[in-house]
C-alpha cells in the first residue's frame, strides 16, 4: 500500500519541526499565484488601454502606467510585421492549397476574408524580404520593399537586402521614390559572382560616379527642351505600364520588371507569339 501524503503529492515540507500537514496546505493557499507576464498575452483591441485622460502630471509613471505603455509601445512594435505576417500567411495558403476543403479556389477564400486580390499579391511577394531585413530595420515600410522587388527577380531575396543595407549605410535618409530611381539603372547580375556579390559591386560604382547621388536635387537648365523620342516613349511605357497593372490588379509593373518579362517572353522556345507579334510589328513600322 502506497504511503504518499498529502503533502508529498503536493511537494510540501515534511519532517520539520513546526510543520505538519494541515500548516503545510495553509502555507500553499497563501502562496501569491503566479502574474501573467502581459507580453504572453495575446494583443486585441480590448486589450489596449483605452485614451481616457492623463492619471497624473508627474514625471513619473505609476506601476499600472507603465504596464499600460508596455502594452500600447508592443502593439505599435507589431505595426511594420503585421502586413508581411499576413503575406506569409496567405502564401502559404494559396501554395499548399490550405483553402481546399473549404473553398473552390483561392480567389474565394480570399473574398471571404475581406482581402482584395490586390493586396494578397502585393503581401505575397514582399514576406520573404521583409522577413530578412525586419530585424535590423524593426521600422521597415512597406514601400521599401516594393521598390526592392524588382531586385528579387533579377538577383534574389539577399541581393536586395544587400543593396538596402548599402543604400542605408550611404544614405541614411532614404525613400522609396530613390530606391526605385537607383534599382532601375542596375545591369543585372553577371555569371562570374553571386547575386549579392554582383549588386554590391554595381551598386559602389553607381554610388561613387560623379553622377548626382541619390536623394540630391536635379539641375534645373536655363531652357527647357523639346521632348525627344526617349521622353515620349518612356511616357508611352509608362502608360501602358499603368494599364497592365490595372488589368493584372497590382499597384505598379516597374520598367525594369516590364523590361525583363517582355525578353524573357520573346526568348520562349514554347511559345513564340510575342516573338512572332514582334516580326509583325518591325515590318509593318520598317523604313
Amino acid at each position: 500500500m502506497s504511503t504518499e501524503t498529502t503533502a508529498d503529492r503536493f511537494g510540501l515540507p515534511t519532517g520539520q519541526p513546526g510543520v505538519g500537514r494541515s500548516q503545510g496546505l495553509a502555507g500553499l493557499a497563501r502562496k501569491p499565484a503566479k502574474t501573467a507576464d502581459p507580453a504572453d498575452a495575446p494583443l486585441t483591441l480590448d486589450l489596449i488601454p483605452d485614451p481616457d485622460a492623463p492619471a497624473g502630471d508627474g514625471a513619473d509613471l505609476t506601476p499600472a502606467e507603465r504596464h499600460d505603455l508596455q502594452l500600447c509601445e508592443r502593439a505599435a512594435r507589431t505595426h511594420h510585421a503585421a502586413f508581411w505576417l499576413t503575406g506569409k500567411a496567405l502564401d502559404a495558403v494559396a501554395k499548399r492549397h490550405l483553402y481546399r476543403a473549404d473553398y473552390a479556389t483561392f480567389d474565394d477564400l480570399l473574398a471571404d476574408w475581406g482581402v482584395t486580390l490586390a493586396d494578397s499579391s502585393r503581401m505575397r511577394r514582399g514576406w520573404r524580404l521583409a522577413a530578412r531585413l525586419l530585424e535590423d530595420v524593426p521600422k521597415l515600410t512597406v514601400s521599401h520593399v516594393e521598390a526592392l522587388l524588382p531586385v528579387i527577380k533579377l538577383y534574389d531575396v539577399e541581393a536586395a537586402a544587400t543593396l538596402y543595407s548599402l543604400l542605408r549605410e550611404t544614405h541614411p535618409k532614404v525613400t522609396a521614390r530613390e530606391i526605385t530611381t537607383f534599382v532601375r539603372d542596375l545591369p543585372g547580375p553577371d555569371d562570374a559572382s553571386t547575386p549579392a556579390a554582383a549588386i554590391r559591386e554595381q551598386a559602389e560604382k553607381k554610388l561613387t560616379d560623379p553622377a548626382p547621388a541619390i536623394g540630391a536635387e536635379p539641375t534645373v537648365p536655363t531652357a527647357a527642351p523639346a521632348p525627344s523620342v526617349d521622353v515620349q516613349l518612356r511616357k508611352a511605357v509608362d502608360q501602358r505600364a499603368r494599364q497592365l497593372a490595372d488589368d493584372l490588379k497590382r499597384s505598379r509593373i516597374p520598367r525594369q520588371e516590364l523590361a525583363a518579362a517582355l525578353t524573357e517572353a520573346f526568348a520562349d522556345p514554347d511559345d513564340p507569339q510575342v516573338y512572332r507579334a514582334l516580326l509583325r510589328w518591325m515590318k509593318a513600322h520598317s523604313r
